[in-house]
């Protein structure tokens, strides 16, 4: 059980450095954006909300990969999925929390999905509140230009 918890923090590690370091550099982008607006149209605010949401649905995604990356190298014989497809869809259900259950991990490593499901939940919620407050700094802003 100590193997299959080891790995599964790791992934979650890898998968939060991805994350703090994928809003590092679109928070610096937004910020000299938003810096810059003074004169931007409602269309070129909502286009840096657009672009934010397919940004962190791509970031997503590539952690998602890594997922099924750890599922699909996985030395231990258990985890034998059909092809990378397979570890790549499982990987996706289970970080989005759907977990239709058509495919399980079996023995004491399906205590990686549980981990995955934890890690993609609270990265999306954090990826949420981004937004969230993106929205808010961009509605000031709105605001801020029609006074």
């Amino acid at each position: 059980m100590l193997i299959p918890l080891l790995t599964g923090f790791i992934l979650i590690v890898i998968c939060v450095l991805v994350q703090a370091f994928a809003y590092a550099l679109w928070m610096k982008y937004t910020c000299r954006f938003l810096d810059h607006s003074k004169d931007l149209s409602p269309y070129h605010l909502l286009l840096v909300l657009t672009k934010s949401v397919l940004y962190l649905s791509i970031l997503h995604a590539f952690q998602t990969l890594i997922w099924a990356i750890g599922y699909y190298l996985n030395p231990i014989t258990c985890l034998k999925f059909k092809n990378f497809t397979e570890s790549i869809y499982f990987s996706l259900v289970t970080f989005t929390t759907l977990g239709y259950g058509d495919i399980t991990l079996n023995s004491e490593w399906r205590i990686l999905s549980g981990l995955e499901g934890i890690n993609g939940i609270m990265l999306i919620g954090c990826s949420t509140a981004m937004i969230f407050s993106l929205m808010e700094q961009i509605f000031l802003l709105h605001n801020k230009c029609k006074m």
